[in-house]
């Protein structure tokens, strides 16, 4: 074949291809069938301008122009199409790197938490002499949690943090990698020098396993929110003491403090975006945590599906250690790792995440733990070998709907009465009789004679010299019917003993010198009518002031009640009505934290002792 026979046949050729490429082809067609109705109507306007018919030229300006659009509109769908095939194309090259990465970590042996730990039952038949040797060495938040290409993978919360932030897809293991990552921690630590909190929020099961660790001060689920506002008063209070003590000793960090230092504290909250759903108002208070808590001892480990647009810049700022599971997109990931790796990892490999720790990103897949309980116990049994007494609870539930019994409580001056609620922790209330008269405020069946009948067993149980005289008024019919009973005159509180001492009307005053006198006096509402008739409301206005004597009255509103001259101290059973409430003296704020429960549940109440106010549930008198 000759040269010119090759050139013609290599063209034909190249022909041959341009003419069989269908977008080729399809795109002259679109510029010609776009170009065509311009290249027509451009004709139009010279033969009209030609012909000087202006009118008719100038309407054709508008379609010339339309024309016009659409061809540069059309020009600009095939330069995005080709950008978008570019987008593709990095896309798809970012999706093989992260499937190679996948399948490699997939050949990497998931090793259990025991192997690295190295508690295995083959290893160790008692885990705990392990555990307990191992808490001989100074504390340490350096732990292993896994493995990656080069060996074991180890998290350091103080080097590497000192919060992190964990995120990752529904199934991408979460609650796996906190679960194993809490176990090798209390593993390394003793509950002396390192502590946990817990707040689960989505439904309490990622740390029910781990509240039987001797590090756990508390736990909390979504499912009872005035124990999550609990925890985080607690949190918040804790950090209040921290920066007290650290003020007084004028030390920079907690490590200045020597054997005075609080433990680490490292507050866990799995699902943090529900927190942010439904307490609001209580995420400034972690940022707060997340900024100080360095210095402080404080570290928070924040797991969310979505980081991006659920923690805030503030927070982030604060938390230099992300770890990022199986997002759903390239977004979420970014926002923790700078690509969009995590949004490739395969459904299949579970547990397998990128840790981004402000100088490299190590993809790694975590250790999950095969028998938690084993752990637990063996973690359980260390501290009871080294003597480790159990750390006090943060914080306590919130109060119990009903009370049949009052813990044990050292004597005081007062009568344990009810559980007070401080807002963090429960304590056994008192109602102290020597400081003035007491009021028991509330409607109908909300428990004011449940009271007065508490207070007059624990009256009629003294014994000793200074044992009051104890004096009962109440309603029969039209009248009332005080019964007196003197301290060594009452025996078990039969009706036996209480007829010897039934009077109609008020007994005489004591002579000066004899015992104190408590009069309980039921339904007194008529008593205190400045109109009243009844020779009782002289008797109870000479009682109120009188020093020696000890009035408790009960009533159904505070409208003829003198407050601080009748009583200082006050049981309030809220009614509902917020006007009648606080005119009761229950603080706004508080009135606020209730919700109908609270309104209507029997012992339910606010003690008020002065300037002071605390919701308490009394006990039942039976109990």
């Amino acid at each position: 074949m000759t040269g010119r026979s090759r050139s013609s046949a290599r063209r034909g050729g190249n022909g041959d291809r341009r003419r069989d490429d269908p977008s080729r082809r399809e795109e002259r067609l679109t510029m010609v069938a776009t170009a065509a109705p311009l290249v027509a109507q451009a004709i139009m306007l010279a033969v009209l301008l030609t012909m000087r018919r202006w009118l008719f030229a100038m309407m054709l300006v508008p379609s010339i122009i339309g024309c016009l659009a659409m061809m540069l509109a059309s020009a600009a769908r095939r330069r995005g199409g080709h950008a978008g095939d570019d987008d593709v194309a990095r896309d798809e090259a970012a999706r093989r790197e992260a499937i190679d990465d996948g399948t490699r970590l997939d050949l990497i042996d998931a090793m259990p938490l025991e192997g690295l730990l190295s508690l295995r039952p083959v290893d160790d038949d008692l885990p705990w002499r392990t555990i307990a040797r191992r808490w001989l060495e100074p504390a340490s938040l350096d732990v292993p949690v896994g493995m990656h290409a080069d060996g074991v993978f180890r998290l350091d919360l103080r080097r590497q943090g000192p919060h992190a932030l964990v995120a990752g897809t529904t199934g991408s293991g979460k609650s796996v990698l906190l679960q194993s990552w809490c176990l090798a921690l209390a593993c390394r630590n003793t509950p002396d020098a390192l502590r946990f909190v817990f707040l689960d929020f989505k439904g309490g099961t990622a740390f029910r396993a781990l509240e039987r660790l001797p590090h756990c001060v508390g736990n909390v689920c979504d499912l009872d929110l005035r124990h999550a506002t609990r925890a985080l008063n607690a949190i918040e209070a804790e950090l209040r003491r921290r920066e007290r003590l650290m003020a007084d000793a004028h030390a920079q960090d907690v490590t200045d403090l020597g054997a005075m230092a609080p433990p680490r504290l490292v507050i866990v909250a799995d699902e943090f975006h529900a927190l942010k759903d439904q307490l609001p108002d209580m995420v400034d208070r972690l940022v707060r945590i997340a900024s100080l808590g360095r210095a402080l001892g404080m570290h928070v480990i924040a797991c969310t599906q979505h980081p991006a647009g659920q923690v805030s810049s503030d927070m982030k700022a604060n938390m230099s250690l992300g770890i990022c599971l199986r997002v759903r997109d390239g977004v979420q990931s970014s926002e923790l790792l700078g690509s969009t790796k995590a949004a490739y990892i395969p459904p299949s490999l579970p547990g397998v995440a990128y840790c981004n720790d402000g100088a490299t990103v190590t993809s790694w897949r975590c250790a999950a733990a095969r028998d938690i309980p084993r752990l637990v116990d063996a973690i359980a049994a260390a501290a009871r070998f080294h003597g480790c007494i159990p750390p006090p609870a943060l914080f306590t539930a919130p109060l119990p709907r009903r009370m049949a019994a009052l813990p044990a409580t050292p004597v005081s001056g007062g009568v344990p009465f009810a559980l007070r609620d401080d807002g963090v922790t429960l304590h056994v209330a008192h109602l102290p009789l020597d400081r003035g008269n007491i009021g028991v405020i509330g409607r109908h069946g909300r428990g004011k004679t449940n009271l007065l009948d508490v207070i007059r067993r624990h009256v009629a149980r003294a014994t000793g010299d200074d044992t009051p005289t104890l004096r009962l008024t109440a309603r029969e019919g039209d009248g009332y019917v005080t019964t007196t009973l003197h301290g060594d005159g009452y025996d078990d509180g039969s009706p036996a003993g209480a007829d010897a001492f039934r009077t109609t009307g008020m007994s005489p005053a004591p002579p000066p010198g004899s015992p104190r006198l408590v009069w309980l006096v039921d339904d007194a509402d008529p008593l205190f009518d400045p109109f009243g008739d009844d020779p009782l409301c002289t008797e109870l206005r000479e009682a109120l002031a009188d020093h020696r004597v000890t009035v408790v009255f009960a009533t159904e509103t505070s409208r003829h009640v003198r407050v601080p001259e009748h009583c200082a101290i006050r049981v309030v059973f809220p009614t509902g009505d917020r006007a009648t409430d606080q005119m009761n003296g229950i603080p706004g704020e508080m009135w606020t934290s209730f919700d109908h429960d609270d309104m209507v549940l029997p012992g339910r109440a606010v003690l008020i002792d002065h300037a002071s106010a605390a919701a308490v549930q009394c006990v039942s008198a039976s109990g």
